[in-house]
């Protein structure tokens, strides 16, 4: 398996969201608690913990979906996520080649998570239009296009994840 770990960005916005949301977590079950000692018990404040468990909820399925890393079998190229993972079929891939993060600036993110845990969804930019974003790291790129779409990796050994893939295809 060629690992996708976390770049410098990644990391230092997950540490940002992370600590953010179990603050703001940490806030509301105290509010919480303080509440349970008013009287009469304001009815509003049972919103306080559901709100805290929405927002851990929230930070634990972006967890579960992040991208561990990529896998070359004879089925085609598998992004190994948390949970689970995404098959780009090996006779639908067209062309794997190495691409830099200048090649990607200015795209805009029209689905998906943009820096928590890496950047996964669905991003639009003038040189290469639609793509499908699993990225960790911004430094070792690597674009599969394929019949219909257009998928971004970060894969840590860029070099032989190439080579590896363009011999899966021939």
């Amino acid at each position: 398996m060629f690992k996708a770990s976390l770049g410098k960005s990644v990391k230092i916005i997950t540490f940002i969201f992370v600590g953010l949301f179990l603050l703001i977590g940490i806030v509301l079950m105290g509010l919480f608690i303080v509440s349970l000692f008013e009287e009469p018990f304001n009815r509003k404040s049972i919103m306080l913990p559901i709100v805290t468990f929405g927002i851990l909820g929230l930070l634990y399925w972006i967890y579960a979906g992040r991208t561990i890393g990529y896998e070359i079998s004879n089925e085609g190229v598998k992004i190994v996520k948390g949970n689970d993972f995404e098959l780009i079929k090996k006779d639908t891939i067209l062309e794997v080649k190495n691409i830099e993060y200048n090649d990607l600036r200015f795209s805009i993110r029209t689905f998906g998570n943009g820096g928590l845990f890496g950047y996964s969804g669905s991003f639009r930019n003038k040189k290469f239009d639609d793509m499908t974003w699993f990225l960790t790291r911004k430094d070792t790129l690597v674009m599969i296009v394929t019949e219909k779409q257009k998928f971004v990796l970060s894969p840590d050994d860029r070099e032989l994840f190439i080579t590896k893939a363009s011999e899966l295809i021939k």
